[in-house]
């Protein structure tokens, strides 16, 4: 499974798990795995669901690289959990 796969596959529990507006999104702008239209798209959401919700879409469509740019970001931004759940798949399988 790639983590496109694993992403939508846990995209329920992760709308939920992500903060995007502990400088998340600024992370993703200057790992260029967002646009400054898509970071302004993410952050025009009025609820943290449909913000995490819209992030993930955009995640979602790029290529492997800029997916695991997206992990190593939780990471950065000290979400470490969310970067854990994603890469044992939601706690199923072994590290990706």
């Amino acid at each position: 499974m790639n983590t496109k796969d694993i992403i939508l596959h846990l995209k329920e529990p992760l709308k939920e798990m992500i903060d995007p507006d502990h400088l998340l999104t600024d992370k993703l702008l200057s790992e260029d795995v967002l646009s400054n239209s898509e970071r302004q798209e993410v952050e025009s959401k009025a609820t943290l669901e449909k913000r995490n919700e819209t992030l993930l879409d955009f995640v979602v469509q790029k290529n492997e690289a800029a997916r695991l740019r997206f992990i190593s970001s939780l990471r950065d931004t000290d979400q470490e959990h969310v970067c854990n759940f994603i890469n044992y798949n939601g706690g199923t399988k072994r590290h990706i």
